[in-house]
């Protein structure tokens, strides 16, 4: 039996072996939606309101230039935490990723970046889309206004604006960067809809995804390809996402046998990578190729497969946390994922927060950020950057 075999055998059986507490399944960031959650995210915490921050300035455009390359960092327990605020002032952390960027909605949204070499905190701006290169050096950003016209490249070293790379026609509503940090993929709609979109709202059928954009950084330029949404999402987000190598792109089924399809970077479908298309989390494949983060049915436990042996391991761990998605991997072993507060997981509203769990041993969990209030669902937006 194959790996990609082995994997899907197991959807079936891990499903049915453990489900949520009720509540949590209602609460949980809804499929529909179709939110990239990858360094990029889904959704979780209310805005505190007490929080000032700062406005990023834009001074005069300045000589274009490359992608800067920084060192990886492996897991020796680095955690970078804020524990006494739902949304984060101060940087967060784990391992190799970073929460380089956040949107907070409520109702409307405002983006956050970290800016002053990755050491200081969270600046707010009024930009549309924020992603981080896999340095952290460099965010690129969408005016506030979707779709855009244009993207912003930002030294979050400097909080300054470096340069504009100019679409032509405004078509942006999202912007991702390449695993190598020297292209960015744009998905284009004629209209966008909001960040966090209201599950029980019925979506606008006039916003709908056209297709997509790879835009080489350095040069600036950029070649369009058609790309239509399926049907069903009109009116919602459908984004779209590199692979892990950045020779393909991607988007978010909703399909528990085929969550993720692939096409080439003309627009073309292709099979997807073995094992990495299995995934129906954000998180996807540990960095070491042996551990997929899956999801399982709706209203169960998330759950990791080996992917030689095809053993699974359900995401319980003991204490006040009900995992609910895993974001990221923090090193081999380790997840970022939102967690629920066991105390309120059954009822109406209740508390989120972002942590760290290690899916070997004892499945111990590190908290990342404070518990925020009482929500009905999560209306904060993580964008998680790898390093290389």
């Amino acid at each position: 039996m194959s790996t990609d075999e082995l994997v899907k055998d197991v959807l079936g059986a891990v499903a049915d072996d453990a489900r949520l507490p009720a509540g949590v399944a209602q609460a949980a960031w809804r499929r529909r939606t179709r939110m990239r959650i990858t360094r990029a995210a889904t959704a979780a915490a209310a805005l505190a309101a007490a929080i000032t921050v700062g406005v990023i300035t834009v001074p005069p455009l300045v000589e274009r230039d490359t992608p800067d390359v920084a060192t990886s960092v492996t897991w020796q327990g680095d955690i970078a935490a804020d524990l006494d605020r739902s949304i984060p002032v101060h940087r967060v952390a784990a391992g190799r990723v970073t929460l380089t960027a956040f949107a907070a909605c409520e109702p409307t949204c405002s983006w956050y970046l970290l800016t002053h070499a990755g050491t200081g905190g969270y600046t707010g701006a009024r930009w549309g889309w924020v992603d981080v290169a896999p340095s952290g050096r460099t965010a690129a950003v969408l005016e506030e206004t979707l779709p855009a016209r244009r993207i912003g490249l930002v030294d979050t070293t400097a909080a300054g604006h470096r340069r504009w790379i100019d679409l032509g026609r405004a078509v942006a509503g999202s912007v991702a960067w390449s695993p190598d940090g020297k292209r960015l993929l744009v998905t284009t709609y004629d209209r966008v809809p909001g960040l966090l979109a209201d599950p029980a709202a019925e979506p606008d059928a006039r916003q709908v995804r056209t297709g997509f954009a790879i835009v080489d950084v350095e040069s600036g330029d950029a070649g369009f390809h058609d790309l239509p949404g399926d049907p069903d999402s009109a009116g919602l987000r459908d984004d779209l996402s590199w692979s892990r190598d950045g020779s393909l792109i991607w988007e978010d089924t909703g399909a528990r046998q085929e969550p993720r399809k692939y096409y080439d970077l003309t627009g073309r479908s292709r099979p997807g990578p073995a094992q990495e298309s299995s995934s129906d989390q954000p998180a996807g494949l540990s960095p070491d190729g042996r551990l997929l983060a899956m999801g399982g049915r709706s209203g169960s436990a998330p759950f990791v497969v080996d992917v030689r042996s095809g053993d699974s391991t359900l995401l319980e761990p003991p204490g006040d946390h009900v995992i609910m998605r895993s974001l990221a991997w923090a090193d081999d072993t380790h997840l970022i994922a939102w967690a629920q507060d066991r105390a309120t997981a059954g009822s109406g509203k209740s508390r989120y927060r972002l942590v760290v769990v290690d899916v070997a041993g004892k499945q111990g969990v590190t908290p990342l950020t404070g518990w925020t209030g009482a929500l009905s669902r999560p209306n904060w937006m993580p964008v998680l950057t790898t390093e290389p």
